[in-house]
């Protein structure tokens, strides 16, 4: 739990450094956000092997520098809560228009021929994603339909990679909350990819 006080004490030194239009911190925000990423699509490439032969992750990662780069030239969060609330948004983003320039619009079969053998989600077990590829887009742009204070504990664990205790720590509730709203989170999402 001290990285993640750190971290949040580091990301809040950051964010008051970028409001005074500091470079070097918007540049240290930036790399560091892009390292989360990269980290999270270094896993997602492990649950999902065939994207590594469909999906461009340069490009991915390429992208999602390109829409943080944008970002911080109109926003300035104030708080880490609201950075890593931004960050989470921004790699859900991207990874909906990933799946939407593999499967079209819809999360439809689109540029792939084989089907691929769906593991089931559980709702006893962390959610890891969709069961399958081809749900990829709904899933992700399913996350926006939870309540704002779910989604919030949703996105800190699943996109950037916090524990429960983390969570609570930089939400300032209590863990038993956040195991509240996770486990709301993956009964919602594993009902709806049934």
């Amino acid at each position: 739990m001290s990285d993640n006080n750190n971290t949040s004490r580091n990301i809040q030194n950051l964010l008051v450094l970028l409001e005074s239009g500091n470079e070097k911190a918007k540049l240290e925000l930036i790399e560091f956000s892009f390292s989360r990423f990269k980290n999270f699509a270094s896993k997602m490439l492990k649950t999902y092997p065939l994207l590594r032969t469909k999906a461009d992750t340069d490009d991915l990662l390429q992208n999602f520098l390109i829409r943080l780069t944008k970002a911080f030239l109109t926003i300035t969060p104030k708080k880490p809560q609201d950075f890593f609330k931004l960050v989470s948004v921004l790699m859900r983003n991207e990874l909906i228009d990933m799946g939407r320039k593999l499967f079209g619009k819809d999360g439809d079969k689109k540029n792939f021929e084989q089907s691929i053998d769906p593991a089931k989600l559980d709702a006893k077990d962390p959610v890891d994603g969709p069961a399958n590829l081809f749900e990829w887009v709904e899933f992700h742009e399913t996350i926006d339909k939870l309540p704002e204070e779910v989604k919030e504990v949703f996105q800190l664990i699943f996109y950037q990679g916090f524990s429960k205790d983390e969570v609570a720590n930089l939400l300032s509730i209590s863990v038993k909350t956040v195991f509240r709203r996770w486990t709301k989170a993956k009964l919602f999402l594993s009902e709806k990819f049934k």
